[in-house]
């Protein structure tokens, strides 16, 4: 068995770092578009670790690259600039695939074009997109939910984030403008439809130690791939928000301001969302971006609800995932779920787990109420459940 890592970034490195001690029969080759980078890192992981340089936008290098492959894992993100690149080589090479994808365009791109799945189907391999924590263990709680009724309607995901400038690297931040500027995909009434990014302002109830925080719609996998593996939904939907309400209000302001625009201003020879990454990164953005979090939880909050109907009732049941963040800068590969919910699928290839074939979602190829438990057990990650009689709108 060998496997392609590609990406040596903080969650491709920590994937590395839990997957190789646990299985070290596999042949490994970490890849990554600074050679030096990924030297370190194999060097740092032991002798059955290669490394590579990897340009994910150079089909001849990934031809390369995935040649006497069985897996392929992709960490390189912006991911919509290099997922459909990727998985164009893995179909040519007929290599199995993994992502923690996060964009909504890609997802709309591979699950709302039957192409993908019948080309997957006629290369014999699988393409499984969005394995991280959200979009990704999300997902598998929203499938653990509606498995233990008798048929579900509604999913409602949301989050809340500390706006802290200091969390907010280059790469977040040209993620988080990527998924709330313009248009994104929500399921509602039964249909895919385009609704503003940062509209559709909820107060959305978190448990304590959180509060009731406003989210706002954005553009993540969790609304394409759902109502695409779970029949009989009505509505998806999917919004995040900043702690407190005034990082957010700062956040709607950058959009308003044009700042998360990619397009370069030719007199300056810099796009508005260059000069936003580089500025936030810098001492004057921290400072001047601060507010106070002195209230407020230094934690991040999940929400997954799912409404349904059980022995003729209408029911809404809820999960929440409340994840302490580290007081310190920390090289701990716990720190973030996401390295984790990766290896955790990637292990479940390796074991035989993975259910389907062709182009999959994580709700539909892992047995959720095990993938949700494993995550648990490996991370001590405190999960608080809750079900409801449905009377009038909770969550919507």
């Amino acid at each position: 068995m060998k496997i392609l890592l590609l990406g040596c970034g903080n969650v491709g490195a920590n994937v590395a770092r839990q997957l190789v001690p646990r299985h070290p029969s596999v042949e490994y080759v970490v890849a990554d578009l600074n050679l030096e980078v990924a030297e370190k890192l194999a060097a740092d992981l032991g002798s059955q670790v290669k490394a590579a340089r990897a340009d994910v936008l150079d089909p001849a290098c990934l031809d390369a690259l995935l040649d006497g492959v069985d897996l392929v894992f992709n960490a390189v993100g912006p991911f919509y600039r290099s997922a459909v690149p990727v998985i164009e080589a893995a179909l040519r090479a007929r290599v199995d695939y993994i992502d923690i994808n996060d964009d909504h365009d890609v997802a709309e791109a591979l699950y709302l074009d039957p192409s993908y799945q019948q080309r997957a189907l006629e290369a014999g391999i699988r393409l499984v997109v969005g394995c991280g924590s959200t979009p990704g263990l999300s997902n598998v709680i929203a499938r653990m939910l509606v498995d233990r009724l008798d048929s579900a309607t509604e999913i409602h995901l949301a989050t809340a984030v500390p706006f802290v400038p200091d969390l907010l690297s280059p790469a977040v931040v040209d993620h988080m403008m990527h998924i709330t500027c313009g248009e994104v995909v929500q399921f509602v009434d039964g249909q895919y439809r385009k609704m503003p990014g940062w509209g559709g302002r909820l107060e959305v109830p978190y448990s304590a130690p959180f509060k009731h925080y406003p989210g706002f719609f954005i553009g993540h996998g969790e609304t394409v791939t759902l109502p695409h593996c779970i029949p009989g939904l009505q509505q998806v939907t999917n919004r995040i928000g900043f702690i407190p309400e005034a990082g957010s209000k700062i956040w709607q302001s950058m959009i308003d301001l044009g700042l998360g625009s990619p397009e370069k201003i030719e007199a300056l020879g810099i796009s508005p969302l260059k000069f936003l990454t580089q500025h936030l990164s810098s001492e004057a953005g921290r400072k001047a971006l601060s507010v106070d979090l002195s209230d407020e939880p230094w934690a991040v909050a999940m929400r997954v609800e799912v409404r349904g109907l059980r022995d003729g009732a209408e029911v809404c049941s809820v999960v929440e995932q409340h994840l302490q963040l580290p007081v310190e800068e920390t090289d701990d590969s716990t720190a973030d779920p996401t390295p984790t919910c990766a290896r955790l699928f990637i292990e479940a290839y390796l074991d035989g787990r993975i259910r389907g074939q062709g182009l999959l979602a994580p709700e539909s190829c892992v047995d959720a109420e095990a993938y949700v438990r494993a995550f648990a057990e490996e991370t001590g990650a405190t999960f608080i459940a809750s079900e409801t009689r449905v009377q009038g709108e909770l969550f919507a």
